[in-house]
């Protein structure tokens, strides 16, 4: 389990808690000031049924900073406690239509939760693999801000 300033970083799969396997990351040029990096990968077999798989921060009360901070292909929503601002990011990148028809080359969606993010699972999806990346800051400030959201893009993970 990956223990944050924020809280402890739990997943679920259709509301059931599970264990996961945490790596930790290197920071980079693009995030030197992070406290903490890592890349949690959740394995999923395709069974043909709905299925969320959510990632949070357990016990987390929100605060008025918290947002979004999407980037191509990459959905990510960003939280703040006190001086420190953590981001969790997943894969992803589709919108939707006037008409409800859905764009996107992904054969899953994401959505955002008071206190994380999910993907949800069609029963059409045949991605077995769904990955978050978390990164932290103990110190934000206006010039560290942004490295957040380059530490929690799993596409840029090793």
């Amino acid at each position: 389990m990956i223990t944050t300033p924020l809280g402890n970083i739990e997943i679920y799969i259709d509301n059931k808690h599970v264990c996961y396997n945490a790596v930790m990351c290197n920071n980079d040029k693009m995030c030197m000031s992070l406290n903490g990096r890592y890349k949690l990968c959740i394995g999923y077999s395709p069974d043909g049924k709905s299925h969320e798989i959510v990632c949070v921060i357990k016990n987390y009360k929100p605060s008025k900073q918290d947002g979004i901070e999407c980037g191509e292909r990459l959905e990510l929503k960003s939280f703040y406690y006190k001086a420190s601002k953590l981001s969790i990011g997943m894969e992803g990148d589709s919108g939707y239509l006037p008409d409800g028809t859905r764009i996107s080359e992904y054969d899953y969606d994401n959505e955002y939760v008071n206190n994380g993010v999910k993907y949800v699972v069609f029963p059409e999806t045949k991605t077995k693999v769904y990955v978050f990346g978390i990164a932290w800051i103990d110190e934000v400030n206006d010039e560290n801000d942004v490295q957040t959201w380059y530490g929690a893009d799993p596409i840029l993970m090793p």
